[in-house]
């Protein structure tokens, strides 16, 4: 009976994945019109410069050199406000790219279902944005997710060829940016930083010191850091699992994740609470069921860590009377003014969506903003709705809904095959950490607006297209389609 549900599961999560799909949609891309245009305008190119391969390689790899670079960065206090900086440096790594590609670089792009899914929910967005009432604030939303979604596409090119060890630098790059935030976190709260958030509400809490780091938002500094903890703890397995030269590696891997973990709780950001919470769990669940089947000598152990783990962290809550009032606020309903304040926004956004279920009011939010003051409360202004899911439905109505948790799905299908089945115990450990970086995301972005922010979107689409990655076979097993 137990073998026959899980062979059910089996063939219904391979069914979600859609990986049978891939080569199907690969084979149709590149007989559409707008692959044989582009073809056709390489052959004309190619015609009048020549070969340059050597250049294109070139370009090709120092593209890959500007994303690691981008991750090293992304935490920089230059970047807190300044937008347009991080956009720059994504337009200038796929001008390398696509130059590249034209001047003949050996590297070639793999298509798979997910990229269909993602243009879909992008053209979601396009038909969204000129239906709008406000065209103009809704082709700047579009265009700042034109530079996530042309992200998501060249992270995945440049994880093709050498995946693991492409993968694994951009990863090392990303936590060395997060571990050093973090510690100027923690430094914050050695010497008392004077607070940038102003509503806690002292009638439910203890006024405790919220730290900002680099980012100046308490919040962002949680959603930034909260996908970075799952990445570090992986990258520690690995190292870990690696020869004894990378045994100093692991052990600042380990560093940065008690590190970042610290400093997330004291953020202060109760929505980080339940995305930590949630992520945590995933990522445990995930290496428990991982090893109750492939190693039984473990199952003993397994059972007293899943005795012991919920009474060490409860205990741990108890201890720290602000943290267990901090937690506990969550649940208190409208006593707390800030949940009062999302309760009211989710209600009038709510109603938003049902006046243009169709189409949406179009993306960004300076268009939620112009539309927002119709349905808003008195007192209540908002950036968003401080639902991830609800922003969605309200910019593009309930096909980009469904086109943006269609993909999810696939993504955690195609994440669970590759746990399972992938002989390389590398990106085993990698997809695991981006997938429970995923569900931290995710579980924060239901009740705050920081997934919007760069710092958190450009790691948001990087583990999507990490789990893409290791879903497809490696550059050198494919055959040269063009």
């Amino acid at each position: 009976m137990a073998n026959s549900i899980c062979n059910l599961v089996n063939v219904m999560i391979n069914t979600l994945s859609f990986s049978y799909w891939d080569d199907t949609y690969a084979k149709y891309f590149r007989e559409s019109f707008l692959f044989l245009l582009w073809q056709k305008l390489n052959d004309i190119l190619y015609k009048f410069i020549g070969n340059f391969a050597w250049l294109g390689n070139f370009l090709q790899n120092s593209a890959c050199f500007v994303v690691i670079l981008l991750f090293v960065i992304l935490g920089f206090p230059q970047f807190a406000n300044d937008k347009e900086a991080l956009a720059i440096v994504i337009a200038f790594a796929l001008t390398l790219r696509l130059v590249g590609t034209i001047l003949g670089g050996r590297q070639k792009y793999f298509f798979s279902i997910v990229d269909g899914l993602v243009l879909l929910f992008f053209a979601i967005n396009i038909i969204a944005a000129f239906s709008s009432h406000y065209l103009m604030p809704s082709l700047h939303g579009l265009m700042k997710l034109a530079v996530y979604i042309g992200a998501y596409f060249l992270f995945v090119a440049i994880m093709q060829i050498n995946r693991t060890q492409r993968i694994f630098a951009i990863c090392a790059g990303l936590v060395l940016c997060g571990f050093a935030v973090a510690c100027y976190g923690l430094y914050q709260y050695k010497i008392g930083v004077a607070p940038l958030a102003t509503w806690e509400d002292p009638t439910i809490e203890d006024k405790v010191t919220r730290i900002y780091s680099t980012l100046n938002n308490p919040n962002l500094l949680a959603g930034y850091l909260l996908p970075i903890l799952p990445i570090s703890m992986v990258m520690t397995i690995i190292t870990f699992l690696r020869n004894k030269m990378w045994r100093i590696a692991s052990l600042f891997f380990l560093i940065s994740s008690i590190s970042i973990f610290l400093a997330i709780i004291l953020t202060g950001s109760r929505g980080a609470y339940i995305g930590l919470a949630c992520s945590l769990f995933c990522f445990f669940v995930i290496c428990m069921m991982w090893l109750w089947q492939k190693k039984p000598k473990t199952r003993i152990f397994l059972v007293l860590i899943c005795i012991l783990l919920p009474v060490i962290a409860l205990f741990a809550i108890h201890s720290m009377p602000s943290l267990e009032h901090r937690i506990t606020s969550i649940f208190v309903g409208r006593e707390h003014s800030s949940n009062s304040y999302r309760l009211n926004v989710w209600h009038s956004s709510y109603l938003m969506f049902l006046d243009n279920w169709w189409f949406g009011i179009g993306p960004g939010n300076k268009t939620f903003r112009l539309i927002y003051g119709l349905y808003m409360e008195s007192g209540f202004d908002a950036l968003g709705t401080y639902c991830v899911p609800l922003e969605i439905a309200v910019e593009t109505g309930i096909f980009g809904l469904i086109a943006f948790f269609a993909m999810l799905i696939v993504i955690f299908a195609r994440a669970h095959i590759i746990t399972w089945l992938t002989e390389n115990a590398y990106e085993r450990w990698l997809v695991i950490g981006a997938i429970t970086a995923i569900v931290g995301i995710m579980s924060h972005g239901l009740v705050d607006t920081v997934f919007y922010r760069p710092q958190v979107q450009f790691i948001f689409w990087l583990m999507v297209a990490i789990v893409v990655a290791c879903s497809l076979p490696q550059q050198n097993q494919i055959k040269d389609l063009n």
